[in-house]
């Protein structure tokens, strides 16, 4: 398909061009190929032409913002690889090949642009734009897939473009190593499927590159118990219908988003309240996974909103034996944070009474605006591990 050659000649020639002219070209390019093929914009249920006519128009608008602040190689190179759409087959495949589009793309322009660059850096920088681009081609979705890799890249190569650190190869390479194995180990015992496998390797390839092991650990801790629980009187709940066969993407990044966002800070400001927050964050993911998977389990559950009896599984349903989980998980996290010296005990209480709200917010999210179908569960659990965060500053303040 000419489509496909014009995504990785558009990029190639932009690189020599000025951002206003490489701009106009791909303004050009999107209103022909539109009239051409008298297209309009649909985002889900795309045929082929609808679905490269919305890349065009994504990539025009990513040029017009790198006119103003956008770094214009980072648009470039996500149009440039996610012609690797095109010859997509199994997870690694996917990952080498998006991996080395971007790596050649970020040389090609560093080159004839004559800027400095580190090899470590863009070749991490394309390791992470490859696992992100991976993750979306394993989620099966009515949502055009070009757009939303085109997205899902630029944003990854933003991000990592102003957190990428300073790591040597060696580095490099052991923190991806530890990552994947301990990630493909998680796929094996089918505990995550190949998008969680993906993100959990690019989650943990950056907690010990910006960090130190001790986050990667205790992060660690949280997937290995959370699973383990998630195994409790499983062929009860499979029997139920409440079973987890496989956690995704969504349920990693819905856990870890939070917790990196806070490792990230405190990497560069090494402020302790995002410590503190950190270690609270996962305390409450822990926490209210074992709630949940030990809770569905119970066989007296309460809507958190009304106190009413509901069935067990259901979305903000508590329980004694629910509660007492998420107790004992906020402070299995908190007491392992201390023994890894991150907090002292003092800040145990601070961080365990932080996570055990959390955990509730959750389930009031869960009973009320993901009942109503307005949030996902991954994005409830988002919402609850960084409040963990906003409780450790409200106790800081006041304790």
């Amino acid at each position: 398909m000419y489509e496909a050659l014009l995504l990785l000649i558009l990029p190639l020639a932009s690189a020599l061009l000025t951002d206003r002219i490489a701009f106009s070209l791909f303004l050009i390019v999107t209103f022909l190929y539109s009239v051409e093929n008298n297209v309009e914009i649909r985002i889900r249920n795309v045929d082929e032409k609808t679905s490269y006519f919305n890349t065009f128009l994504l990539a025009t608008v990513l040029s017009a913002i790198s006119c103003i602040s956008l770094p214009r190689e980072i648009v470039y190179a996500s149009v440039f690889s996610i012609t690797a759409h095109e010859i997509r087959k199994r997870s690694l495949w996917n990952i080498l090949t998006f991996t080395i589009l971007s790596f050649v793309y970020f040389i090609y322009f560093y080159y004839v642009n004559s800027y400095p660059f580190d090899f470590v850096q863009v070749l991490f920088l394309s390791l992470a734009g490859g696992l992100s681009a991976s993750i979306v081609e394993c989620v099966e979705t009515d949502a055009d897939k070009r757009v939303t890799l085109l997205l899902a890249m630029a944003t990854t190569f933003t991000i990592f473009k102003i957190y990428v650190p300073s790591a040597s190869i060696e580095s490099l390479a052991i923190a991806f190593t530890i990552s994947f194995f301990i990630s493909l180990l998680a796929l094996k015992l089918r505990v995550a499927d190949e998008s969680g496998l993906m993100s959990a390797t690019l989650v943990g390839t950056i907690l010990i590159l910006f960090t130190d092991i001790r986050f990667f650990t205790l992060i660690l801790l949280f997937y290995i118990i959370g699973s383990i629980s998630s195994r409790y009187k499983y062929s009860s709940k499979e029997v139920l219908g409440l079973a987890e066969y496989g956690r995704g993407y969504a349920n990693v990044f819905g856990n870890s988003l939070a917790p990196l966002f806070f490792a990230l800070q405190y990497s560069v400001t090494k402020n302790e309240f995002f410590l503190l927050a950190f270690v609270s964050s996962v305390a409450t993911a822990l926490g209210d996974t074992m709630a949940s998977e030990i809770g569905k389990t119970a066989k007296n559950v309460y809507l958190i909103t009304n106190f009413k009896r509901v069935k067990a599984g259901t979305s903000g349903g508590i329980s004694l034996i629910g509660e007492v989980s998420a107790i004992i998980g906020a402070l299995i996290i908190s007491i392992s944070g201390f023994l890894l010296k991150m907090i002292n005990l003092y800040q145990v209480v601070i961080v365990t009474l932080s996570a055990f709200i959390a955990i509730h917010v959750d389930s009031v999210l869960g009973a009320t605006l993901e009942e109503k179908g307005y949030l996902t569960n991954s994005a409830v659990n988002a919402l609850a591990t960084l409040s963990a965060g906003l409780f450790c500053y409200v106790f800081l303040l006041f304790m």
